[in-house]
């Protein structure tokens, strides 16, 4: 059997994206590392790696321009 690599896309890769994306979208909502490990499957430690440099927080800037 042929190897598939390059070919498609990388699930595993996608797969670890999305987890850190649903991670930073669930501490912004307000749950502790230790649930987000919970409900992703993942240790408390890994949960702090995904959210380490991001901010609670989203800053918003608006302007007038059109």
């Amino acid at each position: 059997m042929a190897k598939k690599q390059n070919q498609g896309i990388d699930l595993k890769n996608t797969t670890n994206l999305l987890q850190n994306l649903l991670a930073i979208e669930l501490w912004r909502g307000g749950l502790s590392q230790k649930e987000i490990g919970k409900r992703l499957g993942v240790a408390t430690g890994s949960v702090n790696k995904m959210l380490k440099g991001v901010n609670r927080v989203v800053s918003v800037i608006a302007s007038d321009k059109e």
